[in-house]
């Protein structure tokens, strides 16, 4: 497979909130793009340009219904009304313009950068243990023990075949291979990883920007499939070793930050809640290196990924919306 050049979402993407709604029992989620409504000179005789943030052209389309003007959502096939959207105007005070950014901003050049690290990692020799967890710090550090995340959950397809036809030693590589790429691309998210799963990782992206951390916790599911298929999977088919299938996870939503052990033995900061377990199931359903999330991801994301993501129907998945009582919707990532 060539690697096509493809650069991140960064982005059309000025301003964003979320709005209520109540009677649909969800959040909306509400994209701005930047317009300029007039060159005007300032004090010092400069030219600058007055600007105006309107509602995403591509996604919403002004209009009426029952009445009353407002936006129609082309993706979620919803309204909303001009007085919601003045109700929920006292929300912006104060927020900034633009989101904490990943630190990558092109991952084909990241893939290029890692490929010699990557390719020195079967003949280097282990680095010193030296214990550092970037989660327990953060974790320990909240002031409260209840937050929203979004929640990221990775796991390899194959992997017991492959530790059945390989040497001990060279599935162990493979693995603490994949782990650390993985765990790095988490950091460059913004996200943490709370804790490694047999050949898998559990990675979360808190608050407090509800919307910042959806955005960063997708791009780091699509970049994570992508080094990989293009990273990994081509420095092990050229060391005639098997390459790597996976599958991924997301849903967000509250989670009790909880203090797991016993201190004479080990302790740790773990997350507790219907989030981690319903991302798991999420990424269980995922078919070979596919990226399925939940509603509540799908919902929150901006309207770049909107355009890539489909909803998919799964005949034997029966977990509900504890709010609507509905069957809980899947969406695949099907253009990334």
């Amino acid at each position: 497979m060539e690697l096509s050049s493809v650069k991140l979402n960064r982005r059309k993407q000025l301003f964003c909130f979320l709005i209520d709604m109540p009677l649909e029992k969800r959040l909306h989620r509400l994209d701005f793009v930047m317009e300029i409504e007039k060159i005007v000179k300032d004090t010092t005789n400069e030219l600058v340009a007055k600007v105006i943030m309107v509602p995403n052209p591509e996604r919403y389309e002004f209009g009426e219904s029952n009445g009353k003007e407002g936006y129609f959502d082309r993706f979620d096939k919803s309204f909303i009304p001009l007085e919601e959207l003045e109700k929920a105007l006292p929300q912006l005070e104060g927020m900034p313009i633009y989101c904490p950014s990943p630190r990558i901003t092109n991952i084909d050049e990241y893939i290029n950068e890692r490929i010699p690290q990557i390719k020195a990692f079967f003949t280097l020799k282990a680095e010193p243990y030296n214990f550092q967890d970037a989660s327990e710090c953060f974790l320990s550090g909240l002031e409260r023990d209840k937050m929203r995340f979004v929640i990221l959950l990775i796991d390899l397809k194959g992997s017991t075949k492959m530790s059945q036809e390989l040497p001990l030693e060279t599935n162990a590589q493979i693995i603490q291979l994949y782990s650390r790429e993985m765990a790095i691309l988490v950091g460059k998210f913004n996200g943490f990883v709370l804790k490694y799963v047999g050949d898998g990782l559990i990675a979360y992206f808190p608050e407090p920007n509800l919307i910042s951390m959806t955005d960063n916790a997708l791009d780091c599911a699509a970049c994570m499939k992508r080094v990989i298929l293009y990273g990994i999977n081509p420095v092990l088919k050229e060391k005639g070793l098997p390459e790597l299938a996976f599958r991924i996870g997301l849903d967000s939503g509250e989670a009790i930050v909880m203090t797991i052990g016993a201190d004479a033995v080990k302790v740790h900061k773990d997350l507790i809640g219907e989030t981690i377990n319903l991302s798991a199931k999420i990424q269980a359903k995922a078919g070979t290196n596919q990226i399925f999330m939940g509603e509540s991801t799908a919902l929150a994301l901006y309207t770049f990924w909107r355009k890539k993501i489909q909803k998919v129907n799964l005949p034997d998945w029966e977990y509900k919306n504890r709010v609507t009582g509905e069957v809980y919707p899947i969406y695949c990532l099907v253009n990334d």
